[in-house]
């Protein structure tokens, strides 16, 4: 129970921060992160390298919100990820790929009023966040791969990097597949 309320607060805190217009109630945002951060006893260090690694994205989100919207916007489309990007670190941090999948399986538990089998819902998220390793390392194995070959990223070489992840993906699908059919799961 105490996965579940944690993951509904998750959830609403989430969505709460992409509602806030003010920015005083984003830096109480952030706060509360950092207070949470330290009584959590989590690394600052681990947190700032994960943050690192997804600042090309905020940078793009923050320079697409400035050309479509504003300046203003685009600064407070890039705290807001920023804070949602922490908050999902610390929920990562907090609950196993297992607990969400059976916290997923309880809260959709009233889907079985209408025939719908929670345990698949519940595999079917854990097995997609299992992946999530694996394809980001996929992607830095293809990068480290075009580099060697002399091949810079651009949107005409997409095709050379997403055809080969795509053939990772279905290989590693079939193997997750003929797993669940050996130890004999059912529909």
């Amino acid at each position: 129970m105490k996965n579940v309320i944690k993951f509904i607060l998750f959830i609403f805190y989430t969505i709460f921060l992409f509602l806030i217009k003010d920015v005083k109630i984003l830096v109480l945002a952030i706060l509360l992160n950092f207070i949470v951060t330290f009584l959590l006893k989590f690394s600052l260090k681990n947190m700032f390298y994960s943050i690192k690694m997804f600042l090309p994205f905020i940078a793009f989100t923050i320079l697409f919100n400035i050309l479509f919207a504003s300046l203003q916007e685009g600064i407070l489309m890039g705290i807001r990820i920023m804070i949602c990007y922490h908050t999902t670190y610390l929920f990562s941090q907090t609950i196993t790929i297992l607990q969400v999948a059976d916290t997923i399986q309880k809260i959709s538990a009233p889907l079985k009023l209408f025939k719908v089998n929670t345990k698949n819902i519940g595999i079917m998220i854990s097995i997609s966040i299992c992946m999530l390793p694996i394809l980001k390392k996929e992607m830095e194995t293809l990068m480290q791969t075009m580099k060697a070959k002399g091949e810079r990223l651009k949107p005409s070489n997409m095709a050379i990097i997403m055809k080969p992840m795509l053939i990772s993906i279905l290989k590693k699908t079939g193997q997750i597949e003929k797993t669940l059919l050996a130890k004999a799961y059912e529909e």
